[in-house]
């Protein structure tokens, strides 16, 4: 288990450093974006926000019932 964390903690410097190398060499487009890709962009933005709070909701109703459920302990005979 201790191996897992060592490795993850030396994998996200790596990851980071890895991802702003990529970026700084990134080549300028010279690209036409349209009406229908800001369209599109603000599509998938809501959508993504409506998916994380459906996925909010389900977990914070299996936490709200979980501590219910421990709240109503039953008596032992």
């Amino acid at each position: 288990m201790a191996t897992r964390h060592r490795i993850a903690r030396l994998a996200e410097p790596l990851a980071l450093g890895t991802i702003l190398w990529t970026a700084s060499g990134a080549a300028p487009a010279f690209a036409y974006l349209d009406p229908g890709t800001g369209s599109m962009m603000l599509q998938l933005l809501l959508g993504g926000v409506a998916g994380a709070m459906v996925v909010g909701k389900i977990y914070f109703r299996k936490v709200t019932d979980f501590l219910r459920h421990i709240g109503r302990r039953q008596p032992t005979a």
